[in-house]
């Protein structure tokens, strides 16, 4: 099924909204693009995704790295439209503004809320507001807290560890901290041993993929991030953390990925993935389950999960775009599954008006 009709079109949508064909994480290497798809592998793309899918260098870029053939592998640029198609963007914009996770999630589930400034208002928990002075009376019986510009930012820009001991100031400080429209302070999550194995020193977590179309939510992937040594946060912006991928029954792959493509076999930390197995990792899938099937403003859900000091699951944001579909398919193998032609037939229905793309986060 061709998910464009002609590439005037496809050069018009991606053009106009900023939407480029992203080549994998930089280092992925020119060697990986060459055309190495036999006759028949050529035709079996093309039976799966039209005249378009026989251009796209994914498919020759994943037989050689995972060392299999696949037609139903999800084309970078094809994901990302269907990113946009799936999420409602008025929607997204408001889902992943980081103070409106407690809209969708309990306390029980996520960080604790200390302060937060939305639009220029500082508000607490519960959305009383209240002045410069009393936000900096609250942070100041802190000793240490987690700090988050609210939109507009990804791969863990402008999230920091604050310790304050550390800090003469603390007026001046806190409120030019307190300066930007919209943040959202927290306090620590403190993650379990197991977590804190392959790195202690970041707050490790799992990114979950969820759809949930025709009244049917299903988890697609997961992988594990970790940072690198003294990095507070999990993400491979630094250089040097890790992802590896996770099976559906939690245990970890026999090796992962840092940022220049290269195959690690051990965390940061020295602890090898083989035979490692998340801790009640069923309990945790039913339970981003459930919470996605109660936010009806998106279909296709990354989710960051850090687990507590008791294994319990704490999400600390939601993604609705860049969901690094890469890296998810290196682990696991094609994003959407058996649900593809279901995907790409939600799709092709739900053709955009383009009126719901005007506001992108």
């Amino acid at each position: 099924m061709a998910y464009w009709s002609d590439s005037k079109k496809k050069k018009e949508i991606f053009d106009g909204y900023g939407y480029y064909y992203i080549r994998l994480m930089n280092k992925r290497g020119a060697h990986y693009f060459k055309d190495s798809l036999t006759r028949e592998e050529k035709k079996a793309v093309k039976k799966v995704w039209g005249t378009a899918g026989e251009k796209s260098s994914s498919f020759s870029f994943y037989k050689q790295y995972c060392g299999y053939f696949s037609p139903y592998f999800v084309p970078d640029d094809y994901y990302r439209f269907a990113e946009d198609i799936l999420n409602m963007r008025w929607g997204a914009s408001f889902l992943q503004h980081k103070c409106n996770l407690k809209y969708f999630i309990p306390k029980t589930n996520r960080a604790e809320v200390i302060i937060q400034k939305i639009d220029g208002h500082i508000c607490c928990e519960d959305n009383t507001e209240v002045s410069m002075q009393d936000a900096v009376s609250r942070l100041k019986q802190k000793s240490t807290f987690v700090y988050k510009i609210a939109r507009g930012t990804g791969g863990g820009k402008s999230v920091r560890k604050v310790d304050l001991d550390e800090v003469e100031d603390k007026d001046m400080f806190l409120e030019k901290l307190l300066s930007p429209e919209d943040i959202e302070i927290e306090n620590l999550v403190y993650q379990s041993s197991w977590m804190a194995q392959f790195n202690q020193d970041s707050v490790n977590t799992i990114r979950m993929l969820t759809l949930n179309i025709n009244g049917r939510c299903t988890v697609l992937s997961s992988f594990l991030r970790m940072g690198a040594k003294g990095s507070f946060v999990d993400n491979l912006s630094g250089g040097h953390g890790v992802l590896v991928g996770v099976n559906d029954e939690g245990f970890l792959n026999e090796f992962g990925i840092n940022r220049g493509m290269e195959r690690k076999t051990e965390s940061p930390t020295g602890v090898v993935f083989d035979k490692k197995c998340i801790p009640d990792f069923e309990l945790i899938k039913k339970q981003i389950v459930d919470y996605h099937t109660k936010i009806p403003y998106a279909n296709l859900i990354g989710w960051d999960v850090a687990l507590d000091e008791n294994n319990n699951p704490i999400i600390l944001e939601i993604n609705l775009d860049s969901a690094l579909v890469e890296a998810h398919q290196i682990f696991n193998g094609p994003i959407f599954g058996e649900r593809l032609l279901e995907v790409q037939d939600y799709i092709e229905r739900r053709k955009p008006s383009l009126k719901h793309r005007i506001i992108v986060y």
